[in-house]
């Protein structure tokens, strides 16, 4: 009777190691990774281009409005410059050079940095082409969701993190700082001196702030 017993709980811890062991390599492999990292933030590049029809006596008011919101919107995007490429083989070769020439103008003027180039075309009547490139936050798509029960490797699920750094990408204003950190200013050495001299004398090195002015609302009086 003891050596059935004996032999039944042997049977029962062999089963019972099988049964981890399956569990231990069954279903797919999940590495341990931090949560969001499959979705870091990246950049992408982007292209913004304005065409513009050369005109004989110079540039249209509305293409002079167009360049300059392109202009801001170069600014705004940390674009660097902006490059006018003119047709090589246009019909009137001189009206496009002086609308290139207006366009510079207009654009300088507006405050952006101008590169100029060529590109070909068959088209006699092909327009100028004023451009800048830009980096722009890569946005994940989420909704790549594993079976949730699927818990047997403890590791994070496909989907994980992907709505939190889509949600930071999107209101993210200048995408370039996801590349590179942005140059640091010049220090105040003026400002370093005034605190290292308030420290060697033992007073607050902190600036005055001006005392907090607080009004009592009379409403309903």
């Amino acid at each position: 009777m003891t050596s059935t017993r004996t032999s039944l709980t042997a049977a029962a811890l062999a089963l019972a190691a099988l049964g981890l062991a399956a569990c231990a390599s069954g279903g797919p492999s999940v590495h341990a990774i931090t949560p969001g990292a499959q979705f870091g933030l990246k950049v992408e590049p982007g292209t913004e281009r304005i065409a513009l029809a050369p005109h004989a006596d110079g540039l249209s008011d509305a293409q002079r409005g167009a360049l300059a919101a392109l202009a801001a919107r170069s600014v705004q995007a940390d674009g660097g410059v902006v490059t006018i490429s003119l047709p090589h083989g246009a019909a009137d070769a001189a009206a496009t050079a002086r609308a290139a020439d207006a366009a510079q103008l207009a654009l300088n003027a507006a405050g952006a940095r101008v590169l100029r180039s060529t590109y070909e075309s068959d088209d006699p009547k092909a327009p100028l082409l004023v451009s800048f490139e830009y980096q722009t936050a890569a946005v994940p798509h989420c909704g790549r969701w594993d079976d949730l029960t699927a818990t047997f490797d403890n590791g994070a699920y496909a989907n994980f993190g992907c709505a939190v750094n889509a949600n930071m990408a999107t209101q993210i204003a200048h995408p370039s700082d996801i590349a590179h950190p942005r140059a640091e200013d010049a220090p105040d050495s003026e400002r370093r001196l005034t605190v290292l001299e308030k420290y060697r004398e033992g007073k607050v090195t902190a600036a005055d702030e001006p005392p907090l002015r607080t009004t009592i609302s009379h409403i309903g009086e």
